[in-house]
């Protein structure tokens, strides 16, 4: 084996790893959170206007968070 290959680290074992696990994943569930929770506001409004629930509307998810 190389020596190349041997002293090669698996992404999350370097400093960019690591700062890409510990704070750009968790920005990204924040976002996304964020933007499901605007999409669920959009489909209320939508559901107001349109007096009814349109069957190609989802319902919304309710989950403990």
């Amino acid at each position: 084996m190389s020596s190349f290959r041997r002293n090669t680290h698996q992404f999350f074992q370097t400093r960019m790893g690591a700062r890409f696990y510990e704070g750009t994943m968790p920005k990204i569930a924040e976002q996304l959170e964020r933007l499901n929770d605007i999409l669920e506001a959009i489909l209320v409004e939508l559901r107001k206007q349109h007096d009814g629930i349109p069957a190609s509307l989802p319902q919304p998810v309710d989950e403990a968070r």
